[in-house]
């Protein structure tokens, strides 16, 4: 076998490795939806989305001192 040879194998398989693997993460991301949580700033009203949000965009008021804001359904 011919130097050549296994440099051109070696790059095949490692195109297949790197084609699998992008198919499992683009999988993994479909499966994985996330819910966006949306609540009120309390002191300006304002919409805020996420749920690990520390401070209003809008007005810099600091909604929650622990893991983000604290949201009871």
């Amino acid at each position: 076998m011919d130097f050549n040879e296994i440099v051109c194998y070696s790059q095949t398989i490692i195109l297949i490795l790197l084609l699998i693997g992008a198919l499992l993460n683009f999988r993994k991301d479909l499966s994985s939806t996330k819910e966006k949580v949306k609540s009120k700033c309390p002191s300006c009203g304002y919409n805020i989305i996420g749920s690990d949000v520390q401070y209003c965009a809008k007005c810099g008021d600091l909604l929650s001192q622990s893991d983000g804001l604290g949201l009871d359904k």
